[in-house]
């Protein structure tokens, strides 16, 4: 680790002992976290407003200095316009004020931008800019609902085989089936190939919005056990803009949270891109990751602290053997109600790489949820 990164860590470290350790600064924990936002379609307060946001430091070893980063703001505005509709909002201001490629000193995003209408109890419909109901990585990933500061590599950056945040214009179908749990159906413009500067964002006349539609769906099985979480996603449709090329997507999910002391979460997904491969004809992708957290039985911390790990292992395109592994520990500490501390140290492998490439990682994240 760089000399510089170090005296970082010391600096970090030295403020959690003096000034959050003791227990007298804390107070009563909420049991509200960000993932019921993107769930929720319907709400009991007539205003609902949250969000959260998060600052953090990465050093990347053989790669340019250490540097500080105001990563995300992202506040989610609600309105129950009467008994059967509810309007939701949440933008996503991302890595302010750096410029970005475009010219611009901020990534502005709509992450949701959606009419929901209850049909009845447990049935709604969602109209506008939905989160593709893919797995669970794509709801529980907010910082205060993630236990590592970075994502899982198989779901986002370049080489991801499902590239989330993931959000599209569609219609949602959602319904809760009581002792068992939820569906989605849902059909959006865009397609299964995406990509990290798409997700969703596709050219309406370039490529395949408003052309090709893509139909999607997930299930999730909540009452077989208490915290646990089964199913499975499908979505397949044309990547193209002449409808000829198509793109699907599986998978497969489990999340455990066993009394609070014990936090499992794994996904496997795979599906394949026509016409995209660079050995191929087609871009056959696939992997999966684990996450295991356990929260330490110590009265000190007040069980407000645990020690996570995750591994993933994948290929962009099995064909090139373009595969990747990666390795990261983590700890993370809730320093005042809502506002989390957390450490992290990944391990990366590139095999499909000419040659080595020392690319390992250190974050520190501050978080908060409001």
């Amino acid at each position: 680790m760089k000399r510089k990164g170090l005296e970082i860590i010391s600096i970090i470290a030295v403020f959690l002992t003096v000034f959050v350790l003791p227990s007298g600064l804390r107070a009563e924990d909420d049991d509200f976290t960000f993932g019921d936002v993107f769930l929720q379609k319907e709400s009991d307060k007539t205003v609902d407003f949250h969000g959260y946001v998060a600052f953090q430091y990465y050093d990347v070893q053989g790669g340019k200095p250490g540097s500080f980063d105001q990563h995300i703001f992202e506040p989610f505005f609600g309105y129950q316009v009467n008994d059967r509709v509810f309007a939701k909002l949440i933008f996503e201001l991302e890595h302010a004020p750096e410029k970005q490629d475009d010219g611009q000193y901020a990534e502005i995003f709509p992450e949701q931008a959606e009419i929901d209408i209850t049909l009845r109890d447990g049935t709604t419909l969602a109209f506008g800019a939905i989160l593709v109901p893919f797995g669970l990585e794509n709801y529980l990933h907010a910082p205060s609902d993630n236990r590592l500061i970075s994502r899982p590599p198989i779901t986002k950056g370049g080489k991801a085989v499902v590239s989330n945040t993931w959000t599209d214009m569609g219609i949602q179908f959602n319904h809760r089936v009581q002792g068992l749990g939820a569906f989605d159906l849902y059909v959006i413009n865009g397609s299964a190939a995406q990509t990290k500067g798409t997700r969703g964002r596709e050219d309406k006349i370039a490529c395949c919005g408003n052309h090709g539609k893509s139909f999607g769906a997930e299930i999730q099985v909540t009452s077989l056990h208490p915290g646990l979480n089964v199913g499975a996603s499908y979505i397949h449709g044309p990547h193209d803009a002449t409808n000829q090329l198509d793109s699907w997507r599986a998978g497969v999910h489990a999340e455990m949270n066993w009394r609070k002391r014990l936090y499992f979460l794994s996904e496997y997904m795979m599906g394949s891109d026509e016409g995209l491969g660079t050995v191929s004809t087609d871009r056959d992708a696939g992997g999966y990751y684990v996450v295991i957290s356990f929260t330490p039985p110590i009265e000190i911390l007040e069980d407000d602290f645990d020690v996570s790990a995750r591994y993933t292992d994948w290929s962009f395109d099995d064909d090139a053997k373009d595969d990747y592994a990666e390795v990261a520990v983590a700890v993370r500490y809730e320093v005042f109600p809502l506002t989390w501390a957390k450490f992290e140290y990944q391990m990366n492998s590139e095999d499909g790489s000419n040659a080595e490439v020392e690319n390992d990682r250190f974050g520190f994240q501050l978080s908060v949820l409001f």
